[in-house]
């Protein structure tokens, strides 16, 4: 189930409730317009789980959109990690890219990033605030220009977050004043990328410079690649949520220590 975070509708004097929505059913009219839901679209959308159980404190994913899309991205993509084992937010990028106001990005400048990090921030705050998130177990998530976001704010609050993922998104160190290097490496922040290398934007170069980055402020950095164009696929996301409940939720080590060490086998509480 999703909804906006906030409803500017009242009835009879009160604020009505959230109004829960379907996305994948979200349609445009003939003439091109939104749908009524759609058209009411805020920077911050909920993903719940199916039978949310308010006792059980649930992971939070959230979730940064790829360039061209908006916060409701989360909502087309959570189906696909699970339907039950996390509770997710979408947060829309600080800067327009459509007349309409519908589609948003991401930008490297300063200002945007700190415009980003304030929108996670405040998020997560809201999440905590109105479901029952376990504090430790919150990943920052995103899909391309999205991922590269996350793993940039991530950066910026290595406590904050149980692990940052990112599907596609290059990895772009922060020059040295920016960041707290003996933070992050006390830290080790537990990192997953996901990459197609039949993507226009692999770069094996590239890539090998990118992990020579995350290995000088000590991440605990796990790659998997995919013989594919776009990470963005059923295979990936199932991945993604292996990967999670495998390091996140049941706390096994991203690195093995040995040949021989093996992984738990992990099952969602709910």
């Amino acid at each position: 189930m999703i909804w906006n975070s906030v409803s500017d509708h009242v009835a009879d004097g009160k604020d009505s409730a959230p109004h829960p929505v379907d996305a994948l059913d979200a349609e445009e009219h003939a003439d091109g317009t939104p749908s009524s839901w759609s058209a009411a679209i805020r920077s911050q959308t909920f993903f719940v789980p199916l039978h949310y159980e308010a006792n059980y404190r649930y992971p939070l994913v959230v979730w940064l959109h790829s360039d061209g899309f908006n916060e409701n991205q989360v909502c087309h993509v959570m189906p696909h990690v699970s339907s039950r084992n996390y509770l997710a937010t979408g947060i829309r990028g600080p800067m327009a890219s459509d007349a309409s106001g519908h589609r948003f990005g991401w930008s490297n400048s300063a200002a945007a990033l700190q415009s980003a990090e304030r929108s996670v921030l405040e998020a997560i705050d809201r999440a905590a605030s109105q479901y029952s998130v376990h504090a430790e177990r919150i990943v920052l998530a995103g899909y391309q220009s999205g991922g590269t976001m996350a793993t940039r704010i991530a950066m910026r609050h290595p406590e904050l977050f149980a692990a940052a993922v990112s599907l596609g998104g290059a990895f772009n160190l922060p020059a040295h004043p920016e960041l707290d290097r003996q933070r992050l490496k006390e830290r080790r922040l537990p990192m997953l990328w996901q990459r197609s290398i039949e993507s226009e934007f692999y770069d094996q170069a590239r890539l090998v410079s990118e992990i020579q980055d995350a290995s000088s402020i000590g991440a605990q950095l796990e790659i998997r690649q995919y013989r594919n164009d776009d990470e963005m696929n059923t295979v990936v996301l199932s991945d993604l949520d292996r990967w999670v409940m495998n390091h996140v939720v049941s706390g096994a080590p991203v690195a093995k220590l040995s040949h021989w060490d093996t992984s738990p086998t992990s099952f969602s509480d709910n």
